[in-house]
């Protein structure tokens, strides 16, 4: 390789390092680029378990496969000190090794995502079944994802909220999810794995928290313009904060009914990321949601233009932010009290 060629590859190597440092540098909700190597709850732990062994059992091929290369290169160059032979055509051993070792991964690989499929599936998860509740029942919630915003139905208290999920510690949830327009998903960083919601069909997810914490939620799948804004912190605390919360939130006298969901539906980008609390809810608005999807008798267009170059003010102002409930004691703090990341 001449200078020039040289200093080519030095300039491409350099700038492909400072792309790859910057795609960093975002203003992600996510501050913890580590956040995979603090998985709060079994769910999160047995899929991070399972994907530290999907690494490993790779490396087994892709490194040596990679040395072999380089040390061939260096080898067999012009000057190396490998020696050409023309009648060379087959070795046993070479056979053996490249068809062997990728063979025995592959059966090893399956054997770890038979047992990870098991271990993590969202509708009936063998990690959860292995935890001794004490006979408690999971808690039930209904997740609905509008055009762009979360409402998360608590229905056995009779309650629910907007782009806010609150959940008890070292209690199961029970998940079920829908869509009202286009798919989304459910995704909780460092608690549970995404999960597809689609328009007009029942999805189940289950999963524990072991730790008090605030995480961030979001939709992983891009759904139009409010896309960027349709995220949610999901807080985790102890039982008796819960039942608490549970209680305020029976006292805060906003409605969810039908009608009122018909309006909440609407596409509107929430960029405060503001919530509600409602009190009277229609118990069987999930189901009434998936039958009007299927049905056609639920269906919202999209405002005639979106600007590419709108500010948040503007977005606030033609297509609304939400409305964030004040707490009984006239605040609108977080509900319930906040505690840091874990």
């Amino acid at each position: 390789m001449n200078k020039g060629n040289l200093a080519h590859a030095t300039k491409l190597c350099l700038g492909l390092g400072v792309l790859i440092v910057l795609a960093g540098c975002s203003q992600s909700p996510v501050q913890d680029p580590f956040w995979f190597l603090h998985p709060n709850g079994p769910i999160a732990r047995a899929s991070i378990f399972y994907l530290v062994v999907d690494v490993l059992l790779l490396s087994v091929v892709i490194v040596p496969a990679t040395a072999l290369v380089i040390w061939t290169f260096w080898r067999y160059r012009r000057g190396g000190s490998g020696e050409y032979d023309p009648t060379y055509n087959h070795s046993i051993p070479i056979e053996v090794i490249v068809w062997g070792i990728p063979l025995l991964v592959v059966v090893v690989l399956s054997y770890f995502s038979y047992h990870g499929a098991r271990d993590v599936a969202p509708y009936n998860p063998e990690v959860l079944n292995e935890i001794d509740d004490n006979g408690q029942a999971p808690l039930h919630i209904q997740v609905i994802a509008t055009d762009w915003q979360w409402l998360f139905i608590y229905p056995d208290q009779h309650i629910a909220m907007s782009n806010r999920l609150v959940v008890p510690t070292n209690r199961k949830i029970a998940l079920e999810l829908t869509s009202v327009s286009v798919t989304n998903d459910f995704y909780v960083l460092k608690v549970v794995n995404q999960i597809y919601m689609m328009p007009g069909m029942r999805t189940k997810q289950h999963f524990l928290v072991e730790r008090p914490g605030t995480y961030q939620g979001f939709s992983t799948e891009f759904s139009g313009p409010g896309f960027s804004w349709m995220n949610y912190k999901m807080l985790s605390v102890p039982p008796d904060v819960f039942d608490q919360w549970v209680r305020r939130a029976r006292l805060s006298g906003n409605r969810m009914e039908w009608k009122q969901f018909k309006q909440f539906a609407k596409p509107t980008i929430n960029t405060g990321n503001q919530w509600s609390l409602y009190s009277d809810i229609d118990n069987d608005l999930f189901t009434h949601v998936i039958h009007a999807v299927n049905d056609g008798t639920l269906k919202y267009t999209w405002p005639a233009r979106f600007s590419e170059d709108m500010t948040s003010a503007e977005f606030e102002r033609k297509f609304g932010t939400g409305d964030a409930q004040a707490n009984p004691d006239g605040t609108t703090a977080d509900a319930p009290q906040n505690t840091p990341d874990r």
